[in-house]
């Protein structure tokens, strides 16, 4: 247990783990849609939504 209450000064974890904190806690940011859609383009990230997301009558194709 003492391991735990010392400080890990080594590496770069804290600093990371940090940096993604502070990006989810920034209210400011842009949506993850419009990220997606800047970075790829509107269609290709619809199509890329639609198919993480299982689109309507996914289960039933798959359930067959």
């Amino acid at each position: 247990m003492n391991a735990a209450l010392q400080p890990h000064t080594t590496g770069r974890g804290a600093g990371l783990l940090l940096a993604h904190c502070a990006a989810i806690a920034d209210v400011e940011r842009t949506p993850p849609r419009e990220r997606l859609e800047a970075a790829l383009g509107g269609e290709l990230a619809h199509l890329l939504v639609f198919a993480l997301a299982g689109g309507p009558g996914r289960r039933e194709l798959h359930a067959a």
